[in-house]
């Protein structure tokens, strides 16, 4: 016997923009508090091994005003700051590989 699918109304997109309004002074961690609390923000770069680009991290994204490259609006800091933490593992792969001492034995 098939289980039938439960059908549920679709959310809306402004549910979830009033749902963040009302989280804006609760630091809970979960990344939808903006802009972030420096403290939190230094915990989860600190979880991820890289505690000291939190002060560059949240320079950068305080003087952009919190908005993506494009002019969007940041909704969840965490997906920012994991990107942004890929972003800059990569380039420093790159600079190692462009280095002089790279692939140098001793």
């Amino acid at each position: 016997m098939k289980r039938k699918a439960k059908r549920t109304l679709p959310r809306q997109p402004n549910e979830v923009r009033q749902s963040s309004k009302h989280t804006l002074q609760i630091h809970d961690g979960m990344g939808t508090t903006m802009p972030p609390d420096k403290d939190v923000l230094h915990i989860y770069f600190d979880q991820k091994g890289e505690g000291e680009l939190t002060d560059e991290f949240f320079n950068e994204h305080q003087a952009r005003g919190w908005k993506t490259p494009t002019g969007g609006t940041i909704y969840n800091w965490k997906v920012c700051a994991a990107e942004w933490i890929y972003n800059h593992r990569q380039e420093a792969k790159r600079r190692l590989r462009q280095s002089s001492f790279y692939g140098v034995s001793y």
